[in-house]
C-alpha cells in the first residue's frame, strides 16, 4: 500500500474511533495522531481538510492534554490555517511557548501581537527562534526586558537592526552581561563597535577586537573618536565654565584638538569652538580667525586652513560644512536640528570627485545617523 493510501487509511481510522469513544485520551491520541499526520505532507488536499477540520474542534477543546498533544505534534507543519496557528499561540504558555518557539505558520504580524500581549514567557519564545527578522527584533528590545533581550542576543539566527543595539546599549549601559554578549554576535555594525569599544571593560574590549578582528589602527581611531564623543558631551558641552579659547589651547597642547572634534563640534553645530579651536592651530587672535572663517576667497578661509597644519585632504569637508551653516543662517534661522547632520554628510559627500578619505566618510555618517536617530530636537546656536 502507498504512503498516500496508508495516511488515507489512518485518517479514516482515526476519525471512526473518535466518533466511537471520544474520551480525553482518545482526543489526546487524535490530536497527536491528526498533526502528525498533516505534518507529514502525505494528504491529499481534501483529506488535509479533513484533518484540518478535526485540528479545529481539537483546538478548543477544554482539556489541556489535548491541545498539549495537538500543539506538540504540529509546531513544525508550515500549512496551518493563520487562524488554527493564532489559536495555539494565545494559549496557556505550557501549550503555546514550544509552538511559539519553533511554528513556521507564524507570520511576522503573529509574532509582533504575540510581542505586545506582554507575557514575558511568550516574548523569549519568539527571541528563541531560528530566524528573527529586524522587524520582530525591534518589537523584542523596544519591551526593555533583560531576559528577553539576552535571549535574542544569544540567537544567532537573529538580525538584529542598528538602532536595535543602539537602543539596547542604552538601556542596559551598566549591564556587564549584556555586553559581553553583544560582544560575541556574529557580525557588529562598525557605529556599535565604536560605542561598545567605549563604554566595555578593557578584557571586554579585548574580546571584541578579536572576535571581530578588527585591525590596530581602525582601533585606535575608534578609541579616538569614542573620547572625542565623550569630551564633546562632557567639558565641551555649552555652558562651558572655561573660556573657549583656553580650552582649545589647552586641547592642542595635549594633542587633543583634531580634526574630527573640530569636525564633531560644526556638525553639532559649535561654531564657536571650530573657529577658536582653528585660531589656536593657526596661531591667529580668534577675532582674525573669525573674519577669516567668513571669507571664502583665496585669501580667506583656504589660508588660515592651510596654516593650521590641518590634513590637505579634509578641507572641503570644512569648506562644505561651514557652506551649509552659512546658507541656514542667511535663512534667518538659527536653529539647528539633527536632521542638518544629514544635510552636511550628503552635501560632503558630493564635494568629493574621488573617494572620501574612509575615516572621515564612516565619521560624518555616523555622526548624522546616531544623532537622527537619537532625538529630532531643535537648539539653537
Amino acid at each position: 500500500m502507498s504512503n498516500a493510501r496508508q495516511a488515507a487509511a489512518a485518517l479514516n481510522n482515526i476519525r471512526d474511533r473518535l466518533e466511537r469513544q471520544p474520551s480525553i485520551a482518545t482526543r489526546a491520541e487524535t490530536a497527536a495522531e491528526v498533526g502528525s499526520l498533516l505534518s507529514s505532507g502525505t494528504l491529499s488536499k481534501t483529506e488535509s481538510q479533513s484533518a484540518l477540520a478535526i485540528l479545529e474542534q481539537l483546538v478548543r477543546d477544554t482539556e489541556q492534554q489535548v491541545r498539549e498533544a495537538l500543539a506538540l505534534h504540529v509546531r513544525t507543519c508550515a500549512i496551518l490555517p493563520p487562524s488554527l496557528a493564532r489559536t495555539i499561540a494565545e494559549d496557556i504558555e505550557t501549550i503555546s511557548i514550544p509552538f511559539i518557539r519553533m511554528s513556521p505558520s507564524l507570520l511576522d504580524a503573529d509574532l509582533l501581537a504575540i510581542i505586545a500581549s506582554g507575557i514575558t514567557a511568550k516574548q523569549v519564545a519568539v527571541a528563541k527562534r531560528d530566524r528573527v527578522t529586524e522587524r520582530i527584533s525591534d518589537a523584542l528590545v523596544a519591551t526593555k526586558r533583560r531576559r528577553v533581550v539576552t535571549s535574542l542576543l544569544e540567537n544567532p539566527g537573529a538580525a538584529v537592526s542598528e538602532p536595535s543595539y543602539q537602543k539596547i546599549i542604552e538601556d542596559f549601559h551598566d549591564d556587564t552581561g549584556v555586553q559581553d554578549l553583544m560582544v560575541e554576535r556574529p557580525v557588529l555594525p562598525l557605529s556599535i563597535t565604536e560605542r561598545l569599544i567605549q563604554i566595555v571593560s578593557e578584557s571586554l574590549r579585548q574580546r571584541l577586537i578579536e572576535k571581530h578582528n578588527l585591525p590596530e589602527d581602525l582601533v585606535t581611531t575608534l578609541l579616538d573618536l569614542a573620547g572625542e564623543s565623550v569630551l564633546m558631551q562632557g567639558t565641551l558641552a555649552p555652558p562651558r565654565s572655561i573660556d573657549t579659547e583656553t580650552l582649545a589651547a589647552r586641547l592642542a597642547a595635549h594633542g587633543r584638538l583634531t580634526p574630527t572634534l573640530l569636525m564633531r563640534a560644526l556638525c553639532l553645530g559649535d561654531q564657536k569652538f571650530f573657529e577658536a579651536g582653528i585660531a589656536v592651530l593657526a596661531r591667529v587672535p580668534v577675532a582674525n580667525a573669525v573674519a577669516l572663517v567668513a571669507d571664502r576667497g583665496p585669501l580667506g578661509f583656504k589660508c588660515l586652513y592651510e596654516q593650521s597644519g590641518l590634513p590637505a585632504e579634509y578641507f572641503r569637508a570644512f569648506r562644505t560644512t561651514l557652506d551649509v551653516l552659512a546658507e541656514l543662517r542667511a535663512t534667518g534661522d538659527d536653529v539647528w536640528s539633527p536632521l542638518l547632520l544629514q544635510q552636511i554628510h550628503a552635501r560632503v559627500m558630493r564635494e568629493y570627485d574621488e573617494a572620501c578619505p574612509a575615516d572621515l566618510n564612516y565619521f560624518l555618517g555616523q555622526m548624522a545617523h546616531r544623532m537622527l536617530g537619537r532625538t529630532s530636537s531643535r537648539t539653537r546656536w
